[in-house]
């Protein structure tokens, strides 16, 4: 099979598993309901998606980089726009213009169900640390985050603040226009991470193309991900929903290189660092660390 068709069949798989879950929520959707949506047999699903679990994962990120790609056109638009206020603002519109985005941050387990477990998504929220983390160091060293503050607080404050207006409404019932709650985000994030007045054009038009050429490289990674190429160690546990049927099953078994770097990766290519450091959301294309089951 081509790439081309290769690809569009993934795609197929992807848009079905997207419908799915939005009506009936992650839960009961099963790799047969998919496949028969898609069109195609149970076990060519297995072909480019590991698990059921990693096939929903993918789904999610194929959502986020629209996001990200909506970032990086607000950059080229006005640099102003890299600036950490700024990107939680767009990032909160993006959101909740996208119901699956929504459901992840705001930690819908109803809808999304076993994905909340944050072991399953560790190494993808890795992803988003190892940018946010270049990301910082940056705006920190030309002023355009206050430096009075250890980097490792900034995240802390920037996740805690930005997960609070994700599940204000869903936890207190107070609701705001969106406009209004992002504009709010927005106020609140540049008082307590950025430094006092207004930001240096100069340095703004200086690192726009640095931060673009970062997000491009992000969101390449993440593309590989969403196609079913799982960062090593990515691959959530084989779920009651996961097991091929048995005709299937070793064509659906990757070789031990696959396994570690997922299928269709260069064995030999780099590899994401998985190392825990503090999670640092305003970068949106991986919110995953911060689902987690309702009490």
């Amino acid at each position: 099979m081509s790439d081309t068709r290769h690809e569009q069949r993934a795609q197929r798989i992807l848009d079905a598993a997207a419908g799915l879950v939005l009506r009936w929520g992650y839960k009961r959707v099963t790799i047969e309901e998919v496949a028969k949506h898609a069109g195609i047999g149970k076990g060519t699903v297995y072909l480019h998606f590991q698990t059921r679990a990693w096939l929903f994962m993918c789904v999610l990120m194929r959502e986020s980089l629209e996001l990200v790609d909506e970032l990086v056109a607000a950059i080229r638009r006005d640099p102003a726009a890299l600036l950490p206020s700024e990107q939680a603002r767009l990032t909160y519109l993006g959101v909740v213009r996208r119901p699956l985005l929504q459901a992840m941050f705001g930690r819908d387990v109803d809808l999304l169900g076993d994905l909340a477990h944050e072991a399953a998504v560790e190494p993808l929220r890795a992803l988003k640390i190892d940018l946010a983390g270049e990301l910082f160091a940056l705006l920190r060293e030309h002023g355009l985050m206050r430096t009075d503050l250890d980097i490792d607080i900034q995240r802390y404050v920037l996740s805690a603040v930005q997960t609070g207006f994700y599940l204000s409404e869903p936890v207190t019932a107070v609701t705001a226009p969106p406009e209004s709650a992002a504009a709010a985000l927005s106020h609140t994030i540049c008082h307590a991470v950025q430094p006092p007045g207004s930001p240096d054009p100069d340095a703004l038009a200086a690192l726009a193309p640095k931060v673009i050429a970062m997000y491009e490289q992000f969101r390449g990674r993440l593309a590989a991900a969403s196609r079913g190429k799982a960062p090593e160690g990515s691959e959530p546990a084989l779920g009651p929903h996961d097991l091929p049927a048995p005709s299937q099953r070793r064509a659906a078994t990757p070789s031990a290189a696959a396994t570690r770097t997922g299928p269709g990766q260069d064995p030999t290519s780099t590899r994401d660092q998985t190392g825990r450091s503090p999670a640092s959301p305003h970068l949106p294309a991986v919110h995953y660390g911060h689902l987690r089951k309702k009490d």
